[in-house]
This record gives C-alpha cells, structure tokens and sequence, in this order.
C-alpha cells in the first residue's frame, strides 16, 4: 500500500476513480519488464541495435500509463518490444486500445504556470491536486540555489531526500513556498514529509495511484520584495521506494535557478559501476547534455547545475 502522507489538511484522491482510469497496456509492460529483469537502459540497447531509436523518458513514460505509443514509429518500437520481453507477438500491442483524445480540448503545457510541473499528459491531474494549494505566490520567488541530498539503501531504494532553497520574494507578501513530488512510477509509494527548518507544513494534495504529491511550506512570516529567506525539508521513504527500472533522481525547474547541486550517497555495499549527470527539457525529451560523474570513496556522487532552467537535471547510474 502507498505510505500515507502526513501532513494538517491532508488530501487524498478517491481511489475509486483513479483505479477506473487504468491502463492495461502500462501494467503489462511493467509486469513484462520486471519479469525480465532488464533496466530501461538495456532495454534502449536492444532496440538500438534492431535499428529502432527510443529515449529512455519515453519507455518510463509508456510503463507509467503517462503516455502511450500512438505514432507509427512508436508502435513498431512496441512489437519489438514484444520480442525482446518474450510477451508474444501481440501481447502488447493488442492492450492499447483506441488512440487517446488530442486536440484544443487538451491544454497545452507551459513552464510559466502550474502546468510546468509535469509532463503534458498529466495535465488533468496535477492541475486537480493543485487546485487544493495556494499557487498564487509561487511564481514570485526567485530560486537563488537548490541542493538536494539523496541517501540510497542497500538494495537500491530510496531512504530519504534533504532539500534546501535559498528564496529571493519578488514582492511583498509572499508566504509559502510549493514542494512538488513525482515517484515517476504510478503506484510507488509516496514519502512521509518529516523535518522542516524554517516553515511549517500546510495543505498537503496527493495521488497515490499516480504518484504524486504537492504541499504547501509555510514560511513563518510574509517576507517582503526583495527579502530572502532559506527553507529546509525531508521526505522519508517508509515503504522501499526505488527510482524506477532506469535507476535516476532528478529534479525539474519549472523556473530558472542560479546555482542547483544534486548529491546522491550509494550504500557502501552497493555501489554502482557507472554513473552520469544528465539535463533535459521539461517535455521528456533525450538528455541534451550527458558527462560520466565519479563515485568518490565515501559514495557520494554530484550533479551540478549553474543559471539553470526551466529544464531537467538528475543523475542516473547503473548497477553491476
């Protein structure tokens, strides 16, 4: 079961709908996947070398119901796939159904508004749980420098996250700050919000079928134009939690950063054999800059990001 989300006015979608919008096609190729034991990398590699190109966002966006494959291209990727996860030929083809709505109809993602928080297909329902927070002074705080701390288990998963904003308030009466978090796999469990270091916690919105969360950190008082202040929380991972089958953590810039530094810490029993910074656009897109990054002695490895934004940046890694 999802960790709850701990928090006062906590939210938590019905269930019921959310099951009802289910997407076989997703849950097969995920079974599929796991079966087979293979990383999304490895994945691309054998459908590379069948002369068949596909971004690794995509094959993490098709396992994650968040988007389907609909273009010509797209579905003869899918019956390659079906070789290569040994499903037979049809197996998973034949779960996608008529092709999803397009159109005007469907909002348009931008990075300027709440829309920019994820990909266009989860429109709908990041734009639902944001409709439960205070959006209305995100947009005027200037993210000076952002670090992330990541502390890895042994078996991979994730046992917690330490953030840190230093905030500059572009106008008077700014009050909170907005923490968005994406377990990039429908299903995963969500984190338990713990230590928080100059704010408190407030409305709390979260999707657990969908892996998704927002909430709100009250700053202690309205800052005023031009004031800077520093932030600090914790999510804790109770249940294991690991960084989906392509073994990355990013963070997403809907607006630019001056200085953002990633920090992941390997258990000393695991250790991966090969590691990179990555950074991409917000669209899901092939990384535009890729450079191996060393695991130092203690198992820490860094990502770092200067006048940042809006964009992608995270460090993925492969186990032995």
């Amino acid at each position: 079961m999802p960790t709850p989300v701990v928090g006062p006015e906590s939210r938590t979608r019905d269930p019921r709908r959310i099951e009802a919008g289910a997407d076989p096609f997703a849950d097969a190729l995920r079974a599929a996947i796991r079966a087979k034991g293979l990383s999304l990398e490895r994945i691309q590699h054998k459908l590379r070398t069948r002369g068949v190109a596909v971004s690794i966002a995509a094959l993490s966006y098709w396992q994650s119901g968040r988007r389907r494959p609909e273009r010509p291209d797209s579905l003869t990727a899918v019956s390659h796939l079906e070789e290569i996860l040994d499903v037979g030929a049809g197996g998973l083809s034949s779960l996608l159904g008529p092709p999803r709505p397009r159109g005007k109809a469907r909002p348009r993602t931008r990075v300027s508004g709440p829309e920019g928080w994820v990909g266009e297909s989860d429109y709908a329902t990041i734009a639902e749980l944001l409709a439960d927070v205070d959006t209305s002074t995100d947009q005027d705080l200037t993210r000076l420098s952002l670090r992330d701390q990541v502390e890895l288990a042994m078996d991979g998963s994730t046992r917690r996250v330490r953030s840190r904003q230093v905030l500059r308030a572009e106008r008077s009466g700014v009050d909170r700050v907005l923490l968005g978090y994406d377990t990039r796999l429908p299903g995963d469990p969500l984190p338990v919000i713990g230590t928080l270091r100059s704010c408190r916690l407030g409305r709390v919105s979260a999707d657990p079928r969908n892996g998704l969360m927002v909430a709100e950190l009250l700053l202690d008082r309205p800052l005023r134009r031009g004031e800077r202040t520093a932030v600090e929380y914790e999510l804790i991972h109770v249940a294991p939690h690991h960084p989906t089958f392509d073994n990355t953590h990013s963070r997403r810039f809907r607006h630019p950063v001056r200085e953002y530094v990633l920090e992941v810490r390997y258990d000393s029993r695991c250790r991966p054999v090969r590691c990179e910074q990555f950074t991409t656009g917000l669209t899901g897109e092939e990384p535009t800059d890729v450079r191996e990054t060393p695991v130092d002695t203690w198992g820490y490895a860094y990502a770092v990001a200067l006048d940042f934004g809006p964009g992608v940046v995270g460090l993925r890694w492969d186990w032995a």
